[in-house]
């Protein structure tokens, strides 16, 4: 998949791992509340990003005023530091002999460097969408759930604005509990087959679980279901070796309630599995 530029960062759902990219500060933060945002056009005439984005700013994006941009004006606007930007980039990440290559979705603030300098721009919360593929492009696999990582993203900076130097570990711990009572809208297909039923599903949870489209995901974000948390995911298929990200976010404001990183090995696929209802129970 061709991106609006490839960034060489180590960075996953805030500061999971230790990146290259500054994380933003506290004031940096502060700075944001008062920026408008603009999002960036994808320049790819055959994806559907810019159609479900734009859609999904109207109907979620609340914290900030934005506007739509093309590439070429965000090479001037990167430059302002009263700017911030939401753009898809691709990741590349490399731990010993492990790697992975990410489509990521950007929230950054503008600097004096801009574009030209990518590590520059201070990082508000950039999410992993999906493993790219050198052969097809899946963004299927993620569209849908555009308009959670939106609402993650206003989740996760107001809530950095209260407690300054939060990271998605200090945000699920302290969150977690919203869980109890909500109903979990999951894809049969992101489930392994230990638990790709409701039946197989009753044996290590005990809360409510919906097998839905992603259609009817995205509705619920859209229209901030307070019933609903759903699953985020980015996994790697059977690929020995590679990182498996899960995380359950609220629909009605994207809250984190639950998060697990681990290694696909042999035999695992890194789907959603038994351990990680038991984590949730």
């Amino acid at each position: 998949m061709k991106t609006l530029m490839t960034i060489s960062l180590v960075a996953l759902f805030v500061n999971l791992f230790a990146q290259d990219i500054p994380v933003a500060t506290a004031e940096q933060f502060k700075r944001f509340k008062e920026s408008t945002t603009y999002l960036v056009k994808y320049d790819d005439p055959f994806s559907s990003f810019n159609e479900y984005i734009t859609e999904d700013m109207s109907k979620v994006w609340k914290i900030t005023p934005f506007k739509i941009i093309s590439p070429d004006e965000f090479e001037t606007l990167s430059k302002d530091k009263k700017n911030s930007f939401i753009f898809l980039s691709e990741i590349f990440k490399e731990e010993g002999e492990k790697t992975a290559k990410w489509n990521l979705l950007n929230i950054t603030l503008g600097s004096n460097a801009g574009s030209a300098n990518m590590n520059s721009m201070p990082d508000l919360g950039s999410a992993p969408l999906n493993y790219v593929s050198d052969n097809e492009d899946n963004e299927e696999e993620y569209l849908y759930k555009l308009a959670g990582v939106l609402r993650f993203f206003q989740y996760y900076i107001q809530y950095n604005m209260a407690n300054p130097g939060s990271d998605i570990k200090s945000v699920v711990k302290n969150n977690k509990s919203k869980l109890t009572g909500k109903e979990l809208w999951l894809l049969q297909s992101d489930m392994s087959d230990e638990v790709n039923s409701l039946e197989k599903i009753s044996k290590y949870f005990s809360g409510t679980v919906k097998f839905v489209t992603p259609e009817e995901i995205r509705s619920a974000i859209h229209a901030g279901n307070e019933k609903v948390v759903f699953l985020h995911q980015v996994t790697p298929g059977n690929n020995v070796g590679k990182w498996s990200l899960k995380f359950l976010l609220c629909a009605s404001d994207g809250c984190p309630v639950y998060y697990d990183v681990t290694t696909v090995g042999a035999g695992k696929n890194g789907r959603f599995s038994a351990s990680d209802f038991k984590a949730i129970n």
